[in-house]
């Protein structure tokens, strides 16, 4: 995996050197407004970390994770993941979150965004996934904006604080993202840490 960057983030792929910076912004409260976060010891998740896959390719399984970071600042600020192989060949599954200081201004699309462009160049997905409950209509909009489809209810399809939660699964297919489907814009633009354009 390499660091991605785009115009405002640089997205650093998750290892055991940086795992504990993500732990850290992972034991924000707000962040389980929504979505089921594991509480692991910061041990057990530096432990999980290192034994993740280490190089995004099509037949690659597993769970492919960035942190977000302020280009200019460098401050951490969420983080965005790519689940492949848990299902069907060719299918992954994004998620994302960021710190409620930071939501708001487009953080989250620019770094799916890039996440799922990734996805279907570099791992060669032809289908990816995105999952959340109905009440996170700010996640649901920035889904449509990226040109993912709502595709079905799964009725008590997650745990959120301990409670089973309906979600709304939506889809985007490579083929729709190629036919410009991901809107893109001087903010969409990927490039690896180098500065070449992808």
């Amino acid at each position: 995996m390499t660091t991605l960057a785009t115009k405002r983030l640089l997205l650093e792929p998750v290892t055991p050197r940086n795992a504990s910076v993500l732990w850290s912004l992972m034991q924000n409260a707000h962040l389980r407004e929504f979505q089921d976060i594991p509480r692991y010891t910061r041990v057990e998740f530096e432990r999980r970390v290192a034994q993740r896959p280490k190089r995004l390719h099509q037949r690659a399984s597993g769970r492919f994770e960035w942190l977000l970071s302020l280009s200019d600042t460098r401050v951490a600020i969420g983080w965005v993941s790519l689940r492949m192989g848990e299902g069907a060949p060719g299918m992954g599954e994004i998620g994302y979150s960021v710190l409620a200081g930071y939501r708001g201004r487009g953080f989250a699309s620019e770094a799916a965004r890039a996440v799922v462009e990734v996805g279907f160049t570099q791992a060669s997905l032809r289908r990816i996934d995105a999952c959340c409950v109905p009440e996170n209509v700010a996640s649901r909009r920035l889904l449509a904006r990226l040109g993912f489809a709502q595709a079905k209810l799964q009725k008590r399809g997650a745990i959120v604080r301990g409670r089973p939660v309906d979600v709304v699964v939506f889809e985007c297919e490579r083929a729709r993202w190629g036919a410009g489907a991901q809107n893109g814009s001087a903010n969409s633009m990927v490039m690896p840490a180098s500065g070449k354009a992808k």
